[in-house]
């Protein structure tokens, strides 16, 4: 049986994105504990990832690189990506910026106004 797949946002879950967008350039650190998190749920899940850099094979190629490095600077157990293209058909997505929905847009929670107030934890 194949393992599920768990879609990992880059930006503010992998890549600590203090900073924000700025020239598009990946210039943080790693979120502390992503990679000890992953090696761990490799033997569960196959591992992708996706983010708003995944549309074309410059950011894919940007962000595949840049994890590449900060794995070797680790020196953990080797750990196996997909940076995909596109949002995967996936498990469970994990993101700095996403809410899960209940099934009731009448709930106070998808308040227009309140949706505004949204802060991801790095803010």
């Amino acid at each position: 049986m194949a393992k599920p797949i768990l879609c990992i946002d880059f930006d503010g879950v992998i890549h600590s994105y203090e900073h924000g967008w700025c020239d598009g350039s990946i210039y943080g650190t790693v979120v502390p504990g992503f990679f000890e998190w992953a090696a761990e749920a490799q033997d569960h899940f196959r591992l992708y990832i996706y983010s708003s850099r995944s549309k074309d094979d410059k950011g894919r190629v940007s962000m595949g690189r840049w994890l590449a490095d900060r794995m070797r600077e680790w020196r953990g157990r080797p750990i196996d990506f997909v940076m995909a293209a596109e949002k995967p058909a996936a498990f469970l997505t994990i993101d700095d910026r996403g809410m899960q929905f209940n099934g009731n847009w009448a709930d106070e929670i998808w308040d227009p106004e309140r949706l505004l107030q949204f802060q991801p934890w790095n803010a």
